[in-house]
């Protein structure tokens, strides 16, 4: 096997395939490196989902519509033509909707658009060090069947979520909110199966979750269900007749970055996860011969480390809808903040558990600078995943797997300029990349 290449990505979640089928489709020698056997991330190895941040509601209009393009927009268009991907209204009263998507065909589509690149995958390879002289990384090392083996590039991409090869650099990081450092709590989605999805979804998926959320809060306020981690029910509807995607789950003061923590979030999730099954089964209507399908392999992350960035995200970019020069991917997500500490979140609004506090809520869709990928230590090394360069609160926004999709391309992109100037990502202008991504600057059409 060749060990050294242009390019190497190291994760195969949805960030670092879109980086990796970028700078393939733009002629670099690109290896991907993933621990999993299969490309996909969170969306794949955690059930994560449904599409967070595709929907948009153009103040302008009041109408709602797609804000995402690029290579994200062409993996959903392979997903719908497999009959893999499902549009669906929250309300039969309003045209806001959400996707949702078979993730055994989604990994299909990845490895296919990663061979059609020419990318050479490595899977069941972890990341166990790096070899850096200055302000470069020079070499990887993963742990393999065969033992450690070692790899050389020009450029590298970090697209591993919690920004590992970063950290293993002595990159500088940020850790959960300011006041105690505790990180969003950890989740394990699940499907049931068998589900009676005519009867439920008569009146839409908002009206679905209210109806089974009244017997959820009776029952736990006349002591028939002890389950502190939620305050009501949360499902979206899966591609799949009779089946429904929960996420119902949460472990309180998690923390991915140890092993022994996690290890008890994955048990302590999967109880949760078996206990409220086994609840909606006996006590809900529609639900009388449904059972428990299949669970994440493991718990969906939503925070761990975030970099130190050349420009850094905050609650007021996000809130203000603000536009960069060098704006490289776009979304009209809310800041989405889980409480560590409870089931009840402070981004909730008034008028009920479905509602989002307008103080949450972006003004106007609002882009992601190239700049917050860029680590201040490193040359030739970007971080392209949800740790990328942002406070805890924006954080909350710009996590989500369509964002990081746009943000890989973004990378990928970006390794194409940087082999001309000098293998340095830092002499890459953003508005060159920018220029590569079209539907950024295109009017809404709705």
């Amino acid at each position: 096997m060749e060990t050294s290449f242009d390019l190497i990505v190291v994760g195969a979640g949805p960030a670092g395939t879109s980086a990796a089928i970028a700078a393939g489709r733009l002629g670099l020698k690109v290896l991907l490196i993933e621990r999993y056997g299969f490309s996909g991330g969170m969306a794949v190895n955690a059930l994560v989902g449904p599409y967070a941040g595709i929907c948009w509601r153009n103040p302008e209009t009041g109408r709602c519509g797609d804000i995402t393009g690029g290579l994200f927009r062409e993996i959903r268009d392979r997903l719908l033509a497999e009959g893999a991907l499902s549009r669906e209204l929250f309300s039969n009263d309003d045209d806001f909707f959400y996707e949702t998507f078979n993730e055994n065909t989604l990994k299909y589509i990845l490895e296919r658009l990663l061979i059609e690149s020419g990318v050479k995958v490595l899977y069941h390879s972890l990341l166990v060090s790096a070899e850096k002289s200055d302000t470069n990384i020079d070499k990887v090392v993963v742990a393999t069947k065969e033992g450690l083996l070692t790899f050389a590039a020009l450029l590298f991409i970090d697209s591993t979520g919690d920004a590992d090869l970063y950290a293993l650099c002595g990159g500088k990081t940020e850790i959960g909110r300011s006041e105690d450092g505790l990180c969003q709590p950890v989740s394990l989605m699940f499907r049931m199966g068998g589900v009676d999805k005519k009867r439920l979804f008569l009146n839409g998926l908002k009206n679905a979750r209210e109806e089974i959320s009244v017997h959820f809060v009776n029952d736990k306020n006349n002591g028939l269900l002890d389950y502190p981690y939620k305050n009501w029910v949360q499902f979206y509807d899966y591609p799949v007749d009779g089946q429904l995607l929960f996420n119902m789950t949460r472990v309180l003061e998690s923390d991915a970055l140890c092993a022994e923590k996690l290890s008890f979030a994955e048990i302590e999730a999967r109880r949760q996860a078996y206990k409220f099954s086994s609840w909606i089964k006996a006590r809900v209507p529609g639900f009388e011969d449904s059972w428990f399908d299949v669970a994440g392999a493991q718990v969906g992350v939503r925070e761990t480390r975030r970099i130190d960035g050349e420009f850094k995200i905050t609650a007021d970019h996000i809130l203000n809808g603000v536009r960069f020069d060098d704006g490289i991917a776009r979304s009209g997500y809310i800041m989405d903040i889980h409480n560590p500490k409870s089931a009840t979140d402070i981004h909730v609004g008034t008028s009920g558990v479905q509602s989002v506090n307008d103080n949450f809520k972006p003004k106007k869709y609002y882009e992601i600078p190239y700049r917050s990928l860029q680590p201040k230590q490193f040359s030739n090394l970007l971080v392209a995943c949800r740790a990328i360069s942002t406070t805890h609160e924006a954080h909350a926004a710009t996590r989500v797997m369509p964002t990081m999709h746009s943000v890989g391309e973004a990378a990928g992109i970006a390794a194409s300029f940087a082999l001309k100037v000098n293998n340095n990502f830092k002499n890459v202008k953003g508005q060159d990349i920018r220029q590569n991504l079209p539907f950024l600057d295109q009017e809404l059409s709705f």
